[in-house]
């Protein structure tokens, strides 16, 4: 057999397949959008607290240098002596330094410089929880100063031009702070303790570190970052819910619109029998069953008589309803694996499968006098029609072509006969 059947009508295009790939692509570009969004907001809000942190420690750290500044230009601040203040023995041995003086009355004071100051005021600061602050450097002149390791990685920093340093350090278990530090320029009122270290006013001689509690906020900003994140989830869940409904209509009717659109290509619009290529395709099909069964195939073409002047007197539109309930007659008489499809304008083939001449001469038979005996309406009145068919046994090595041509070369022949009768093609009589 030499007829060729498009592969491309076996394996159609799915078009849903390619509306859920293209959805799946947009959700995934909408999800990945929505939650870069989110992402940044969680992100910023961290940015800002941080900032605002920041600008804290600063705050702080320039009211501890004003404190120190004051205390300095004023030589420090003599306090009196009484059971939880002593001198300080570091002062002490510094020459020339009054370290403790007497009033009027013998009443002894002690003197408070700006660095002992510092460390008693961050004693009390921290008492209360508000903050801590600490001055030290990596030659400190009170051993009690002794840089941490967050001051000794500042002090190393500023020892190479960084004029800042900060991070998050948490402290035992659970506490967190920020911590803040700046260098130290040591000024003319500081010489007086710290000449004899080898300073010089304008040396950095060390830095005041600041520590703000930062557990709690740090705690605001994981929840605030997991309620984005769930918001952002919800969002890009409810977006998935309403692509695949949306999906799912749309495809739903997409398969609606193909299921159309192939039967559009594949049946004749007027009759809805099947049309001529995809009559062929059927044909194509049972040849080939036949050929390996070895069965018997017939086809039998058969068109109306006098068609064109039934046209000619009632007009196309009769001519469209006759074609329309003959088509439903034809369907009726026929089996369910029979094939039938309108050939030509008024032509139809009906190709029936495991059937033998004497059974397609029959079948041919049974339909010419059911359609005889038709009354068809076309609105005000009824006409009956008669049709002349021949019929042609399939043959090894036929080609669909081959087999309808001898069909038709008996449909002339039962035309010239006189019409509205039967005749076999002339190979397939003896058969």
């Amino acid at each position: 057999m030499s007829h060729h059947i498009d592969d491309r009508q076996h394996h159609p295009l799915k078009s849903s397949d390619f509306v859920r790939k293209y959805l799946t692509g947009i959700f995934l570009v909408i999800g990945l959008i929505v939650l870069s969004v989110f992402w940044s907001f969680s992100y910023r809000s961290k940015a800002l607290i941080e900032a605002q942190l920041l600008k804290q420690g600063q705050a702080f750290f320039e009211e501890v240098i004003i404190t120190r500044e004051w205390a300095a230009n004023h030589g420090g601040v003599y306090v009196k002596i009484g059971p939880n203040t002593v001198a300080n023995p570091y002062l002490l041995k510094i020459p020339g330094l009054k370290v403790v003086i007497k009033d009027e009355d013998g009443v002894a004071y002690t003197l408070k410089n700006p660095a002992l100051m510092t460390r008693e005021l961050s004693e009390i600061a921290d008492k209360y929880g508000a903050f801590k602050f600490n001055i030290t450097s990596l030659n400190p002149f009170n051993p009690a100063n002794q840089p941490d390791s967050f001051e000794q990685s500042a002090l190393t920093a500023f020892t190479q031009g960084k004029k800042e340093y900060y991070s998050f350090e948490q402290q035992g278990n659970e506490e967190v702070f920020f911590r803040y530090m700046a260098p130290l320029e040591t000024m003319q009122p500081c010489l007086k303790c710290h000449a004899q270290q080898g300073y010089a006013e304008g040396d950095i001689r060390g830095g005041i570190s600041v520590s703000l509690p930062a557990t709690t906020i740090l705690k605001q900003i994981k929840e605030n970052r997991d309620y984005i994140i769930l918001i952002g989830l919800g969002i890009v869940g409810l977006i998935f819910a309403i692509i695949r409904y949306v999906a799912r209509v749309f495809i739903a009717d997409l398969n609606r619109a193909e299921q159309q659109l192939q039967e559009m290509a594949s049946h004749d619009y007027l009759t809805h029998l099947l049309n001529r290529r995809a009559g062929y395709q059927r044909i194509f099909e049972e040849m080939q069953r036949a050929e390996r069964g070895e069965k018997p195939l017939v086809f039998i073409l058969f068109d109306i008589d006098h068609f064109k002047r039934l046209n000619d007197s009632y007009g196309h539109t009769a001519g469209d309803l006759v074609l329309k309930q003959l088509a439903l007659k034809l369907l009726a008489a026929l089996r369910d694996y029979d094939i039938a499809c309108r050939y030509g304008g008024e032509e139809f083939l009906v190709v029936a499968p495991e059937t033998s001449v004497e059974q397609g001469l029959k079948l041919a038979e049974r339909l010419r006098a059911t359609i005889a005996s038709t009354h068809f309406n076309i609105g005000t009145q009824d006409l009956s029609v008669t049709v002349s068919i021949g019929v042609a046994l399939l043959q090894k090595k036929d080609t669909i072509e081959n087999v309808i041509s001898r069909a038709d070369t008996a449909l002339y022949q039962a035309k010239n006969g006189g019409r509205n009768r039967v005749c076999v093609a002339a190979e397939s009589a003896g058969a």
